[in-house]
């Protein structure tokens, strides 16, 4: 992963704790998933309402289609 990447990653992560850019799903403590399409990337998360915790679950590669 190149610096520049793993600089968007904590970006990303760092938004994603804000609950306006959160996907529904982690409001309720379920798995969401995140795009980062300039990246190919792909994040798996979760949120813990209670602790306010935001946790990275996976993170892959993803391709555009042809």
């Amino acid at each position: 992963m190149t610096a520049e990447t793993f600089h968007a990653l904590q970006q990303v992560l760092e938004r994603l704790g804000d609950s306006a850019l959160r996907a529904p799903a982690a409001a309720n403590g379920l798995v969401a998933r995140h795009v980062v399409p300039q990246h190919g990337l792909e994040l798996e998360y979760a949120w813990d309402e209670r602790s306010r915790t935001l946790t990275l679950l996976g993170l892959a590669r993803v391709h555009d289609a042809p």
